[in-house]
């Protein structure tokens, strides 16, 4: 099923002066979690990558072989594939957010000023009238200044850091926001499909279809004997009854797995919305302050892509006549049709430029109206 490309697409607005190359991130994100430590970061990213990988095979023994698909394969990759709940550029997304929360942390306000503050009482204790004196204060006067030049340089490397963090907390918070859309309106179409009753009905008539012309063809080799014809009647009412409970069965699961994925998105969606406020106005002097909104925004963003539970429980495949072909084939078409549809209405709701989730703000507190103000140029004076 084709990524949405309206979901974790491109990330606008981060400073690319700060973005670390491809193999800088990937020995980052190798290395350890904490000094001494044998953990890496790379293991919070396992499940993520593996469930990327199988999701990627599924694609592409559906291309190849659809007819060989298992039943739970079609089910389970084929909601997530839906979502785009897994994306590369989420994975990427985080990776580059503890890069950034790495650097921020890395800023050393404490020894410049600890140093200032040393350095302004020793001159406040030295003669002004000794020569000696006023050439030690003047030495020390030199390297305040020194040491407040470097902390105006920290103050802008943090504030430049600090927006790209804000900027991808968003840029995720955002976009699981539209997962979260998404996956409402799918749960809706599911529930209008049952409810409707079109594709039971449509698949009963389809296998009462396909005895009918199973029946033409033994005429051929002569007549049916009443036995034969009640046994083909038994076996369609039992078909028939098997596959209204599958399918009703079947939406239960793809509608219990789509909220699965609602309810992890809306989590750490609300947990970024949480913390937007604290992100601002703390004095960075102080990390183990000013930075905890944002090491705390890591911890959500790691669970993110570390924590997911998406389990699939659907019922196996049974059925009390001799004809589970019969069965079988009628639930993948019945699958098929159902992806169908959904896919269909995401394509629908994929216009970005309406919505309550369009981009009206600069950062994941932002409330205020949209920043384009005054009449739009339209004609000559559009460029």
């Amino acid at each position: 099923m084709p990524i949405d490309k309206s979901i974790f697409g491109l990330r606008f607005g981060s400073n690319p002066e700060l973005q670390p190359t491809r193999e800088e991130l990937k020995s980052f994100i190798g290395g350890p979690k904490k000094a001494g430590s044998r953990d890496t970061r790379r293991q919070d990213f396992a499940p993520y990558e593996e469930m990327l990988l199988k999701i990627e095979e599924y694609e592409r023994k559906r291309e190849l072989d659809p007819a060989r698909l298992d039943i739970r394969e079609r089910m389970l990759y084929g909601v997530l594939g839906l979502t785009s709940f897994f994306n590369p550029a989420l994975k990427t997304a985080v990776e580059q957010y503890l890069y950034h929360l790495h650097a921020l942390a890395a800023l050393d306000f404490k020894k410049p000023a600890s140093f200032i503050r040393s350095a302004e009482e020793e001159m406040g204790r030295l003669n002004p009238k000794k020569a000696e004196d006023q050439a030690k204060r003047a030495r020390l006067q030199g390297m305040v200044e020194d040491r407040r030049r470097a902390l105006e340089l920290l103050a802008k490397r943090w504030e430049e850091r600090a927006a790209e963090l804000s900027n991808i907390a968003r840029y995720v918070r955002d976009n699981l926001v539209r997962i979260e859309k998404l996956c409402e309106g799918s749960i809706v179409v599911l529930v209008d499909l049952h409810i409707a009753g079109k594709e039971e009905n449509r698949i009963v008539e389809d296998i009462r279809d396909n005895f009918k012309e199973r029946l033409r063809d033994s005429l051929h080799y002569g007549q049916l004997t009443r036995d034969q014809l009640d046994a083909v009647r038994k076996d369609v009412s039992v078909l028939s009854d098997e596959m209204s409970a599958l399918l009703r069965e079947d939406v239960f699961s793809l509608t219990a797995l789509l909220e699965a994925v609602h309810e992890h998105a809306r989590k750490t969606a609300h947990g970024i919305e949480a913390m937007a406020e604290t992100m601002r106005g703390a004095d960075m002097t102080d990390f183990d302050q000013a930075g905890k909104p944002f090491e705390q925004l890591g911890h959500e963003l790691v669970s993110l892509v570390s924590t997911f539970r998406f389990e699939l429980k659907a019922r196996p495949l049974s059925t009390q006549t001799a004809h589970e072909d019969v069965l079988l084939e009628k639930r993948k078409e019945l699958l098929d049709r159902i992806f169908g549809v959904l896919q269909t209405e995401r394509r629908s709701r994929s216009d970005r430029r309406s919505g309550e989730d369009r981009r009206k703000f600069s950062d994941p507190g932002y409330n205020g109206p949209e920043r384009r103000k005054g009449p739009r140029r339209s004609g000559k004076s559009r460029r």
